[in-house]
């Protein structure tokens, strides 16, 4: 870093937060460090301990942040299939492209996850499913949305090695004359899920 005249610039543990998350969006969340950390605030390397006791409690901290973003609808968006797509579209549009996202929620102890957790079983209890069907059905919906971030991190990083650099094979791979995006991916994917629980209630 380089020297810096005066007073140290003051930041307070929300700046520590919006400036980690910065860097999850940027570079990975299991690939920020605290050195780049500093330097995205401008601060001496240990200052953002003053405000959270390690990386891992850090990480937690951006998670929250992340998965209080996405919006749920309401009521006033229409039919309870609407608001599921819509749902786990907001959901993709925050997380996707983050490198780490999937392993850094711990749905044993992150109140925002608990949140959308609690949307999803309530948007399938107004369709009329009954308790231990909404939960199978969140079960399913919530393993395709995995499944779906990590095809978005393939898409936006074919450099990386591993089930990343599969993925990306795939949604390279022309079918039909072109190519599906990481959006026909999820808008077939999301359907065949939707089609199967609709004929479920019926």
């Amino acid at each position: 870093m380089t020297e810096r005249q005066g007073r140290p610039p003051t930041i307070s543990r929300a700046d520590v937060v919006d400036a980690a998350a910065r860097l999850a969006e940027q570079v990975g969340l299991d690939r920020f460090t605290m050195s780049q950390l500093a330097d995205e605030l401008g601060v001496a390397p240990m200052t953002a301990y003053h405000h959270v006791a390690n990386r891992t409690e850090l990480v937690h901290l951006v998670v929250e942040r992340l998965l209080d973003r996405i919006e749920i609808p309401g009521p006033e968006a229409g039919p309870w299939d609407a608001r599921l797509k819509a749902l786990e579209s907001n959901a993709r549009r925050e997380l996707a492209g983050i490198p780490g996202i999937r392993t850094g929620i711990d749905l044993e102890s992150s109140p925002a996850a608990a949140r959308l957790a609690d949307a999803v079983l309530s948007i399938l209890d107004d369709a009329g499913f009954d308790e231990r069907t909404a939960l199978l059905a969140y079960g399913a919906l919530f393993t395709y949305m995995i499944g779906q971030l990590d095809l978005d991190v393939a898409a936006s990083r074919r450099d990386q090695p591993g089930d990343a650099l599969r993925f990306a094979e795939l949604i390279g791979r022309e079918a039909g004359g072109s190519r599906p995006t990481p959006d026909d991916f999820f808008d077939f994917g999301f359907g065949l899920l939707l089609t199967a629980l609709r004929e479920l209630l019926d």
